[in-house]
Parts: structure tokens; sequence; C-alpha cells
């Protein structure tokens, strides 16, 4: 027969009701390869893997030969190479692997065979990486002891399996050589022993020996530690699986009063007081889900009832992957939360103290690391910034300030890392209020250790300052031209007296001239005596109002009810006709204090006010009043629709003979005057544009505090 005639249904009979399988007429049983690898794992673990190889060879090779002694009677082959062919077919039957044979060579006369192919789906392979990953070398030893017990019977001389790929190392498909047992090279005379007898009993007498030797180790090393462990001066226990005390060190029976004899009946909540005890159960059941060392703040009583805090540091013991109890110490921490509680005090201290410091001093600090990105400010640089100090941290500059100032506070950053000088500059910063807010930077380098760590600045506030500085200069220059003036005034007012006398005398010559209502050149001279004298009262108005801004004087000044003045000096201008064409909205803040002003005065800057917006919205629109309590004044506002006031002006409107009106419709003294009268009445005017058209005038008045103190009352 060939061997590619050989049938599984013919050689295998299936008696499942007697429980009885039969192979080529011999008894045989069906075998889980999950069982083989459990087989596998516990020689691997026993005996070590070189005597687990040579028992699962030598295995191979009994099933091999005693398959081969069978399938001879069953097959009565025709032909010795189809003999030996049968051994993969009977192989593929047993479900062991796929058998390819790629080649048989045989030389009867010269006693010399070969024969080579592959293994898909080795079992053996398969259990091995799932039992113990993927190996350097093959291990498919029973396969190989299969084939070379099967080809001994059928050759009737010592043949040797080889395998040189193995699915367990990684490849696709092992590859095998089957050959004479003498013709292994020198480098595999050593698989020999595979094949050879093991004694069992030597190998077991030698294990017991070394697990003797090595359990009298354990037994020294285990008296060791706990001989050291008895001595050590903290507590130190080891709990059973169950919480209970399996051991407790001369220091910890010492220190909590313990009996050696009463640890068995003790658990770890037992040695903590009341309080502690539901944590101390729930800690163990913590460290042992997590698996790692865990710890717990709780308090114990001493011997003498003293209670005295400790740390608790649990670990569990795992043997086999399973914890099979735990070992801890107790740490005395009374020392360590004395010394926490003095430093949490003292950083305290030094925080308040710091604290208080920053609030004191109005500069803003800031610090910048080496990547130009803040480390550090302080409370007034914060506030500045419009962030809380925390959100600034690790950010740069750029995210808070305006561009410009972002750029020069770089520049000044990246010069003084190179070493360059140190020049205090100026940069605007925008408030949380929406105005911009001037400051004056100082900076240099923080060292640590001689190292630059980066740049620290000081930035102070000089809005203020800039503003009593223009402030200052806009009193002098209008300070010179009044003085200036008033001499003007001094010398036109005289040529002005005798034009405007010598025209009203002309006048009064004509009307004497008999039948002069019917000389027609006479008509024309009087309208021309007559526009004279206008333009000389016109001149006359000029000459006054440059006098009136000359003069330097103090009014008296009394407490006055703002809202009630606004309200009865609008309904005034509406009477006479000021406001006429306007749409007047007021806006008043409740409960105003009284402010100390000069009626007379005041009167005469809202008058202004009112004419310029008059004036700007061409006689006719919407004009709003605002009253606010600001600081320590209240602030009057005029807000108009107009076209605002155009980029440039808003730093000249309070300057002499500076308008904006067409010629002849203004002498440019009008805001002028308004600003020396609010400077006279301890006040200020400011001036701006609407973000929705128009512009804005306000006047701030002062307090009259012993008004406001008696409101407030």
């Amino acid at each position: 027969m060939r061997a590619d005639e050989l049938d599984f249904f013919s050689l295998v009979e299936l008696r499942p009701n007697e429980g009885a399988i039969e192979f080529c007429g011999r008894r045989a049983i069906l075998l889980h390869t999950d069982a083989m690898g459990a087989l596998r794992k516990e020689l691997v673990e026993t005996l070590g893997a070189e005597a687990a190889k040579v028992v699962l060879t030598r295995y191979g090779f009994s099933c091999g030969h005693e398959d081969a002694g069978l399938l001879a009677a069953y097959m009565h082959p025709d032909t010795i190479e189809q003999f030996v062919r049968g051994g993969p077919r009977t192989h593929m039957f047993a479900g062991i692997a796929e058998v390819e044979t790629r080649s048989v060579e045989i030389d009867c006369e010269r006693r010399r065979y070969r024969m080579g192919g592959f293994w898909r789906r080795s079992y053996e392979a398969e259990q091995h990486l799932r039992l113990f990953g993927r190996s350097h070398e093959a291990v498919c030893w029973t396969l190989a002891g299969y084939a070379s017990g099967f080809a001994s019977f059928v050759f009737q001389t010592d043949m040797i399996c080889i395998e040189h790929e193995c699915e367990g190392s990684g490849a696709e498909r092992c590859s095998w050589t089957l050959m004479n047992a003498d013709d292994c090279t020198p480098e595999l005379a050593e698989l020999r022993k595979y094949f050879q007898p093991l004694n069992i009993k030597d190998q077991i007498d030698g294990l017991e020996t070394k697990v003797f030797e090595r359990t009298r180790e354990l037994e020294a090393s285990e008296q060791r530690y706990r001989n050291l462990i008895e001595d050590l001066p903290e507590i130190v226990f080891a709990l059973h699986l169950s919480g209970r005390l399996v051991q407790l060190n001369k220091a910890g029976r010492t220190r909590l009063g313990i009996d050696e004899a009463e640890l068995p009946s003790l658990r770890l909540k037992d040695l903590v007081l009341p309080e502690y005890r539901a944590q101390a159960s729930s800690f163990l059941k913590h460290s042992a889900q997590q698996r790692s060392v865990a710890r717990l703040d709780v308090v114990m009583s001493d011997s003498a009832g003293n209670p005295f805090p400790v740390q608790l540091q649990v670990e569990p013991v795992i043997k086999g992957d399973k914890i099979v109890g735990y070992s801890g110490l107790a740490l005395d921490v009374t020392a360590q939360q004395e010394r926490e509680r003095k430093l949490t005090e003292y950083a305290a201290r030094l925080e308040n103290r710091e604290q208080q410091i920053q609030d004191i001093i109005n500069d803003a600090v800031y610090i910048l690391d080496l990547d130009g990105r803040l480390s550090f400010v302080n409370t007034r640089m914060a506030d500045l910034l419009g962030v809380p100090a925390d959100r600034a941290i690790g950010r740069r500059c750029g995210e808070f300030m305006l561009h410009s100032s972002a750029l020069r506070v770089e520049r000044d950053f990246r010069r003084r890392l190179a070493g360059g000088p140190g020049l205090p500059f100026e940069i605007a910063i925008e408030a949380p209020g929406g105005a911009n807010c001037l400051l004056e930077v100082s900076t240099a380098v923080l060292l640590t250790n001689g190292k630059a760590e980066g740049v620290i600045g000081v930035a102070r506030d000089i809005t203020a300052r800039r503003e009593m500085e223009r402030q200052l200069a806009q009193a002098n220059r209008l300070s010179s031209l009044g003085q200036f003036a008033s001499g003007i005034a001094h010398e036109i007012n005289n040529p002005l007296g005798l034009v405007s006398g010598f025209a009203e005398e002309l006048q009064a010559l004509m009307e004497a001239i008999p039948n002069a209502a019917q000389i027609p050149d006479l008509e024309i001279i009087r309208n021309g005596l007559t526009t004279i004298q206008e333009q000389a009262q016109r001149c006359k108005a000029i000459t006054d109002n440059l006098l009136l801004f000359s003069r330097r004087q103090t009014p008296p000044i009394e407490p006055v009810d703002v809202a009630l003045y606004v309200h009865e000096r609008f309904a005034s201008y509406r009477d006479v006709g000021l406001t006429r064409g306007l749409e007047i909205t007021f806006d008043i803040e409740d409960r105003l204090p009284p402010v100390r002003t000069n009626p007379t005065l005041l009167d005469q800057v809202i008058q202004n006010l009112v004419k310029n917006a008059r004036d700007a919205m061409n006689g006719a629109g919407r004009l709003r009043v605002e009253l606010r309590s600001a600081d320590d004044a209240v602030e009057l506002g005029v807000l108009d629709e107009g076209p605002g006031l155009p980029a440039g002006v808003i730093d000249h409107v309070f300057d002499p003979f500076f308008t904006t009106k067409p010629p002849g419709r203004g002498t440019g003294l009008g805001l002028s005057i308004c600003y020396g009268i609010m400077s006279e009445l301890h006040g200020r005017i400011t001036c701006g544009n609407r973000p929705e058209g128009g512009a804005w005038f306000r006047i701030s008045l002062p307090y009259d505090e012993a008004g406001s103190e008696g409101a407030q009352r």
C-alpha cells in the first residue's frame, strides 16, 4: 500500500459506548493539546528546560517507534520509501501537525538515509508560545522525537530528526531534516543526549539536595531577618491575610503594652484609637486592591494610655500572584508633625508679611524667566495686567499688554541678558477700567550664585504725574498767554473807544442835516457808521473775554446741591432759548452729595459747553446730561451727537484762540476760560469722543465734606 492511500477512518475504530478507541488495532486515547501544554509547563518548571526536553523527546520517540510497528502490520508497504512516508500521514491523522515531505533519499546498500520537509500548525509550538512566549530555539521536541523513533524503526538504524526553523521561535513554519545519527556533525552531536534514557531518580535526588540546602539558607536568612526586625526601634508588624497580627516586634510590644501571647487575637484595627478603626479596615482593602505600599495617618495609644500619631505603611505580601498577608511599619510622626506645624506657621507669617509689604508698596514687580515668560508678579502688577497672579505665571507679556509695550519689554529683556545697560523706559498698559496707564519701568538681571535666571522689573505708575505735568504746562502756558492777552486787550480798548465815539458823533451830526433822509449817499454813510459801531462792540467783547481769561481771582465758594442746580439752570436755558432745537435727556445718580463751587462761574462753564454742543450739532440733536459720583467728586457730563473731535484736536481744545469753528464764528477763548474757571474752583475739565459718535465734556466738582457727611447721616 502506498502512503497516500492511507485513510484515517480505516486506521481508527471508535467505540464510544465502550469507552474505547483503537488505532491500527491497538487502544488509543484522545488528549487536549492544553493538557499536553500543562504537562510541558510542569516538566519545565519542575525539572528545568533541558530535562523537560529529554522527557518529551523520548516520549515522542517512543510514540513514533510504536506507531511504525503498528503501521507495518497494517500497511504492508510496497517499498521502504512508502513505509517511511507513512509516518507523516499518521502524524497528521493524530492532529499533531500538518506535515509536508520535501525529499526522501534512501541508500540501502550503504544504509544511509535522509529525509526533509515542513511542519505547519504544530500543536507543540502553539502551546509553547501560549505558556512561555517566543523561544530562541526550536521547541517541537515531541515531533522531532516521533520522526526519529518512526524512522529508526523503518530503517532499522539510529535516526535523528533536527528542527532548523520553528514556529515557536517566530518562523512562519517549522523545517526539519531526518538523518543517520552517525552523520550528525560535531556541532549537532550533543543532540544525542535528548534520545538517551533519563534517570529521573538521580534528577530528583539532585533537586532534593538543592532544595534542602536552599531551605537551610532560607531558614538562616529568615532568622537573621526576624532578629533584625525584632531589634528595630520602629514598630514593625506582619499581618495574616485576614488582618490578624502574626508578628509584632519588641519595640511595638513595649510601646503599645501588648504581650506576645495576645498577638493571634488582635487585628490591625485593634492597635489604633476607636475613631480610626474603620479607616484601618478599609486601608487594608485599598492596599490589596492597589497591590502596592499604602500609607495612612492614624493615632495609637501607648502602654500608659497616652495617644501618639503614627503613619501606617503597609505592603501586601504576594506569592504566586496571590496575596498571603501584609508587612508594615508604624512610624511615630509626633516630631515630624511638630516640625511641620512650626514650618507652616513660619511660612504663613512670611507669606503674610510679604503680602503686607506688597500691599503697601504701590510699585508693580515682575520677573521674566530665561524664556521670557512671567515667573512672578506681585499684587499690583496683577491688578495692572487685569488677571489673577496665578493666571499670569508662565505666559508672555504680549498676552496682557499693548503690542508696542510688549515689544519694548522684550527688547529690554534681550538687552539685559546680553549684558547691555538698563535705562528706565516707559510703557502703556490698558487698565481694567479701559483707560491707559503709563508706567516707568526699571529692570535688572536676576542672579543666583552668579548665574542669570531671568530679569526682574519694577514698574511705577506715572500716569498721575504725567497728568500733573501736563496740567502744570497747560497752566503755565495759559498764564503766559493771559498776561499777553491782558496787555493786548488794554492796548486795543483805547483806540476802539475812540473809533466807537467818533462813529457815534458822526451819526449825531448826520441826523442834524436838513432833509438827510432824502439824500441816498447819506444813508450809505449812516449804514457804514452802524457797521463800524457793531464791529467795534464785537472787538470790545473779544477784549473783555481776553481780560476775563487773564484775570486771576479767588471767587467765593459755597455748597451747592448740584442735581437741583442743573435742573434749574437748564430750565432757565430753555426759557431764554439757549437750548431751542435740542432734545435734552438727563441721567442723574440718586442721593448725590453737595459740592463746593461758585454758582455764577459754574453757570458760565455749563452755558459754554451747551453752546459748543449746539453749534457742533448745527442747532438740532440730542444732548445728554449726566451726573455721577466719582472718588471724592461729582462729575457733570455734557454729551452731544455731533461729528466729535478730530484726531489731534483733543490735546489743544483748551488752548487760547484754538477753535474748530469757521472764521468769524468763534474766538477760541470759550473753553480756555472754562479751563481757567475750573482751576479756580479746584475742579477740572476733560473731553473725549463717544464710541457711538459725538463728543463728551466732563467737569469734576469736589465734594462739600461737611455737607456730604450730613447727607450720609
